[in-house]
């Protein structure tokens, strides 16, 4: 355990982590691209349990292959309250197979609920390279509220942001930019301005797609699928969330893309917020 300057210290301990967390997981310098989505819960008391599911490189070039895992672990908040610890997570596959995981985290925000300073967002860094894509890499985890139900009402209204295309590098690339309304009830349109490779490498083009009859899914946990009008799927967890009338409302979500956009090779990731609270 490293000792941290005292200045940083807000007594935090392990009692601070408590709850159920949406974690989202992005590879970096790696081979191949590999990201995840899931949940961990942390009981206060250095225990921790949860699932994940993975998107990785499949054996066969250009292939994809999602992989689910349940983990069980423990956690150590540092001794002298800086909000930095330590997590070590046993991921069992559903092949049966096992992967032990160790990582350094830092808590970056925390609100008082009752008197008590409970974790609303942290970061951990997995010490380890992956094994399957060679990548470095970074979870982010935010805190799900305690009360409420997700369900399809969760989504509502008009969401937006960046699409991040990873793994090639220009001319390759492409970014994209868009907009999906959710009508509660399990469907969507939206609109996408993608900025993909032209025929000339030093060239560029730009392309709008519109989605006029797209579908998602939302389970108890706050996991999901969106699914395009053309049966593309990207595997999603609810991030932030806020509770009106039992609802929990969705005011940001994650997705990882299940299948390499057929243009470039890229996986997509990212993070979509609600336009209006």
């Amino acid at each position: 355990m490293v000792s941290m300057l005292p200045t940083l210290s807000e007594q935090f301990a392990n009692a601070n982590l408590a709850g159920t967390y949406a974690i989202t997981g992005v590879g970096w310098g790696g081979q191949s691209q590999i990201a995840s989505v899931g949940l961990l819960t942390f009981d206060g008391d250095g225990n921790v349990s949860g699932s994940s599911i993975i998107n990785a490189p499949d054996s066969t070039f250009g292939k994809r292959v999602l992989v689910d895992a349940s983990i069980q672990g423990n956690y150590k908040l540092n001794e002298d309250g800086s909000g930095f610890g330590s997590t070590h997570l046993l991921y069992t596959l559903a092949s049966g197979s096992t992967r032990a995981i160790q990582a350094d985290f830092l808590i970056t925000k925390a609100q008082p609920i009752d008197g008590v300073k409970i974790v609303q967002e942290f970061f951990f860094l997995q010490q380890t390279v992956d094994p399957v894509s060679g990548s470095l890499m970074m979870y982010s985890a935010t805190r799900h509220p305690s009360g409420g139900k997700f369900s399809l009402a969760s989504f509502y209204g008009t969401y937006g942001g960046p699409g991040i295309a990873r793994g090639n590098q220009t001319p390759a690339a492409a970014l994209g930019i868009g907009a999906v309304n959710f009508d509660g009830d399990g469907r969507f349109t939206g609109v996408d301005i993608q900025n993909l490779p032209a025929e000339r490498f030093d060239e560029r083009r730009v392309a709008t797609f519109h989605t006029s009859q797209g579908r998602y899914i939302v389970n108890e946990d706050g996991t999901g699928a969106i699914i395009g009008q053309d049966g593309s799927q990207a595997a999603m967890v609810i991030t932030k969330a806020k509770v009106i009338d039992g609802i929990r409302v969705c005011l940001e979500y994650f997705f990882v893309t299940n299948d390499l956009l057929p243009s470039t090779g890229n996986l997509v990731t990212t993070f979509i917020t609600k336009r209006l609270p």
